[in-house]
């Protein structure tokens, strides 16, 4: 080794580097992948280029199976935290589920080909660099691409662990080439994308008394009151407080720094990588305003040095290394879902925010929410995360050519503690004295922090595996396999209530491929995984999951050789079994046990006296397994128009389900959770791609994506109904079930002509439900399917780039069908619970709009009947939004070589920055409540050395 690869390699040690894995595992050679394929090729998408697949890579041309992917560089068009939030719209397949926009607390939920099982286990397995891990806390920067993983074929290797999807991400890794340094800032700002609206206390009060005199009873408000509210004249006896001003600021701001060094020789290649990204919440720096306070801040530090090494001519080594530093900050709690509740129900007039003596104003029941920010102390977390592996290549050539052997080991651990100082507060509540004084009431008191340091979350996942690869072409013919050897072990304490589940989950198996094409025009493919784990009886604890997926490049044969219309086409198809462990149930559900937890009330006192009792088990239990069939296309028209289509058909069986179908409930025992649950699940997805010609001008790309997945339960043993249409077997997963709304009552003699409602005493403008089983009584057996789930059937996305010259315009619009949202909680439901009032009231029923009202008459107590769950306060939950917008100017060669720079590129970029909806402006359609979603608008600069 010479004197510059030893300065090299010591350089990247004083760095804190090592020697990293290549992508998701692979052994098989970068080469070898690399081969000139007789397949032509169209303008962006490079047949022969390699694709990441279930522990390695292979040419585009030779994939099979289903998935997708989506470059890391694509994810920097959306600016956020948290890594999930970029990926809305940009993987056929995938539905991303937002959560919120709390910084540090947003992560959303991510499902593949939509909803499979009525379990509770539905999440992706994530694996980064070919390791299960978490991936919120990545940046874009670093990432190579994202894939997702959607037939039995891509995914029958994960075994008892695929059947929900696998997400891969592979992270950056070096190249032979010269020293490439990059350096990017982001600076932004945060706004509210959409706050919930409400009425001031003028309007509150008077809809008040209304809801008052319909419900009998004398007005609250005075006339004097009433003015004094609409004037603003009186702002400590009547307030009119908007407590969001008072607590949210109108921007916060964002900013990402990124420093990262690639390159490398023969010998060495290295891709090092440092990024720091800051975003301030919306709540007003509390910490600023008050000692014990605290403003709402989060800060994540992000490090990666990914290292290959040929340390002999056949033996290689890497090490993978990356890991972040969070820290987050809020005052009032470690979260803010507390202050979000209470500035959605806290009327407006309840009491000032501060009485004139300069005072915290307050009552016994209800709290100030600025008070809150200010006065009841500092919440601060720091989580650490560090993902690392070590891989050992040989070539075996001097057994066969084409062999290659390898172990790996990885660590990946994640800590992170809690520091919680909290302290109480006094708040006084104010009345009019005989003499017309001010008297203060006195709730609460003013004390010291008191810090709590015991609190910390943790998980590690330790991973061992060993690869045997082979890969040779001879003439017409190539074969390429792989075998491997998987044990893992993952420990969770961030939930765990008891011992037994804090014990390591662990997963034991073997894998292998085996692919033959034939003069690059027919490809086969058999797949599988034999895979065990703890979770399940000894004799019953390994499961085999074969796979098979067959290709044909119809484009290489003779008649189409020739076709300047159809210059690609490839037809594929693949059917097998994969699983699914995350079951639910208690752990060890094959063990019989005997928990502390039967109750008795005994003696005449009527104590209560614990016991040991019988824990159901299945000493028989099983995973899910789920049987995959899906068919492609794949066609490239004109080398201009790309055409994408899949079919899939799911079908996922041996579900948890208690035997609620053949043993009774009044049998009055709890009933063992059995393998016996069936759900189907179809669907397409498709993509239509047309790019410009490579040699104009004008540069452009369209692309328009969508997919659609439908689900239903076969069977999940629900007990005997007593009317067919309240079974939820043949319905999707999560149907809603409620009473139909035939509107509002006219009168009472409507009210006398219909059937009897039993949830309260009904009167005009109240609303009116259907009975489905015309007995003459509405009650609970009246309730039917109503609406669609949450979770949208249809995605569609609209991704377009073009440039000219030095502009270059990126956008990416997503689109959601399918799903209903229900107007819910103190949003919509004026009054309920003493809460506020919003805008949607002011269309009330009342006798003078009997024939307009979209809203039932008020009431200033909790309505039994109007705000039942219902179809009338369901709405159409599509939407279309803008989640990326990206402006930018890339200068020429000739004004950046003064300055010794290679590329410099400026930009605005927006986020998440508009939405076309039903919701009327009163909520955003995916998170109705708590911490709003995020429009963030910015602008970056980048350069290269």
């Amino acid at each position: 080794m010479n004197a510059k690869n030893v300065y090299t390699i010591g350089l990247l040690a004083l760095l804190g580097l090592g020697f990293g894995q290549t992508a998701q595992g692979q052994t098989t050679t970068r080469d070898s992948l690399m081969k000139a394929i007789p397949v032509r090729s169209d303008n962006d998408l490079n047949r022969s280029a390699p694709r990441p697949i279930a522990y390695g890579l292979q040419p585009a041309w030779q994939v099979t199976s289903a998935l997708s992917t989506v470059s890391g560089d694509e994810l920097r068009k959306n600016f956020t935290t948290n890594l999930g939030n970029t990926l809305f719209g940009r993987i056929p397949g995938l539905t991303v589920m937002q959560s919120g926009g709390e910084p540090g607390n947003d992560s959303p939920g991510l499902l593949a080909r939509g909803i499979n099982t009525f379990g509770p286990g539905r999440g992706l397995l994530i694996m980064v660099d070919g390791y299960e891990s978490s991936y919120e806390q990545l940046v874009p920067d670093e990432i190579e691409s994202v894939s997702l993983l959607k037939d039995a074929s891509a995914t029958a290797i994960y075994g008892l662990r695929g059947a929900n999807g696998v997400l891969l991400i592979t992270t950056k890794r070096g190249a032979d080439s010269p020293l490439v340094v990059k350096f990017s800032t982001q600076q932004g700002f945060h706004t509210a994308a959409r706050l919930p609206q409400f009425l001031g206390s003028y309007d509150y009060a008077r809809l008040y008394n209304e809801g008052l005199r319909n419900d009998g009873k004398a007005p609250l408000y005075t006339e004097a009151d009433l003015e004094a509210y609409r004037t603003g004249s009186d702002p400590y006896f009547r307030p009119n407080v908007n407590w969001y001003d008072q607590v949210l600021k109108k921007t916060a701001p964002i900013a990402n720094y990124n420093l990262n060094f690639k390159g490398g020789n023969s010998s060495v290649r290295y891709f090092v990588m440092l990024n720091a990204i800051t975003s301030n919440g919306l709540l007003i720096n509390a910490g600023d305003l008050a000692d014990e306070s605290i403003n709402s801040t989060y800060s994540r530090f992000n490090f990666r040095s990914n290292v290959d090494i040929n340390l002999t001519k056949r033996l290689s080594a890497s090490l993978t290394l990356g890991g972040s530093v969070e820290d987050k900050s809020n005052p009032a709690g470690t979260t803010t879902g507390d202050v979000f509740n209470a500035l959605q129900t806290l009327p407006p007039n309840a009491f000032p925010v501060y009485n004139a003596n300069g005072t915290f104003g307050g009552t016994s029941a209800l709290a100030n929410p600025l008070a809150n920010l200010l006065q009841t102390g500092q919440y601060t977390s720091n989580g650490r995360t560090l993902q690392t592996t070590l891989r050992f290549t040989e070539q075996l050539d001097f057994i066969t050519s084409g062999l290659t052997a390898s172990v790996a080991a990885s660590f990946n651990n994640f800590f992170r503690s809690f520091s919680n100082k909290t302290k109480t507060y006094e708040r006084f509540s104010i009345s009019k004295g005989l003499a017309g004084d001010t008297v203060y009431t006195r709730f609460g008191q003013n004390t010291s922090l008191v810090g709590n340091e015991t609190e910390s979350d943790q998980y590690r996942n330790v991973v061992f595996q060993g690869f045997l690869n082979y890969d040779k072409t001879v003439g017409r013919h190539g074969i390429s396999a792989m075998l491997m050897y998987n044990s893992d072990s993952y420990t969770n304490t961030d939930n765990a209530t008891s011992a037994v589940e804090s014990l390591p989950y662990k997963h034991l198996g073997v894998g292998g491929r085996l692919t033959y094409t034939n003069d690059s025009r027919y490809i086969g493919e058999f797949s599988f995984g034999y895979m065990g784990s703890e979770a399940f009886p000894k004799t019953n604890r390994f499961g085999f999951f074969p796979a098979a997926s067959v290709g044909w490049i119809a484009s290489n044969e003779d008649f189409l050789k020739n076709s300047r219309l159809i210059t690609y086409l490839k037809l594929r198809a693949s059917y097998g079994l994969s699983g699914n462990d995350q079951i639910g149930g208690s752990r060890f559900m094959y063990e019989a046990r005997f928990p502390y937890t039967a109750a008795y009330n005994l003696g005449t006192n009527n104590t209560q006296v614990f016991g040991l009792a019988e824990a159901n088990n299945n000493p028989d239990v099983s995973w899910e397994k789920e049987r995959k069939l899906n068919i492609g296309l794949e066609l490239t028209l004109a080398n201009r128009l790309n055409i994408g289509l899949d079919i899939f058909n799911q079908n996922r069986y041996d579900i948890l389900a208690a035997p609620n179908s053949t043993v009774p409930q009044y049998i009055g025992v709890a009933l063992p959770l059995l393998n016996q649950g069936e759900v189907t699940n179809n669907g397409f997805e498709a993509t239509l791609r047309y790019t410009s010609k490579p040699t104009a001008a004008f540069q452009y790309m369209v692309e328009a994506s969508g997919w659609y997945a439908q689900n239903r339960i076969v069977n999940n043993s629900e007990a005997i109904r007593l009317y067919e249409y309240q079974y939820t077997t043949g319905r999707p997963i999560g149907q809603p079930f409620g009473l139909e709304a035939l509107g509002l009552f006219r009168d009472q003699a409507d009210i006398a002509a219909s059937p009897r409602q039993i949830f309260a005493p009904v009167q005009p403008g109240d609303v009116k439900y259907k009975d489905q089983n015309g007995d003459g009584v509405i009650d609970q057996n009246d309730t039917r399917p109503i609406g669609n789930t949450s979770v949208p059937t249809v995605t569609v996305g609209l991704h377009s780039r073009f440039q000219y010259k030095g502009f270059d315009l990126d956008f990416l619009f997503q689109g959601v069908t399918g799903r209903t949202t229900y107007f819910g909680g103190s949003v919509f439901q004026g009054f309920q619970n003493n809460g506020k009032v919003g805008p949607i009231a002011l269309n009330r029923w009342t006798p003078e709009t009997a024939a307009t009202a979209t809203y039932p008459r008020l009431s200033a107590s909790n309505n039994l009947n109007n705000f039942l769950f219902s179809d009338y306060w369901q709405r159409d939950g599509s939407f279309i939004k803008l989640r990326s917008l990206e402006l930018g100017y890339t200068f020429t060669s000739q004004l950046i070589s003064r300055v010794k720079l290679n590329n410099a590129r400026l930009f605005v970029n927006g986020t998440n920055l508009f939405s076309l909806d039903r919701m009327d402006g009163y909520v955003d359609p995916e998170v109705g409540s708590g911490y709003p979603p995020l429009r963030t608008v910015s602008a970056g600069l980048r350069l290269q050395l």
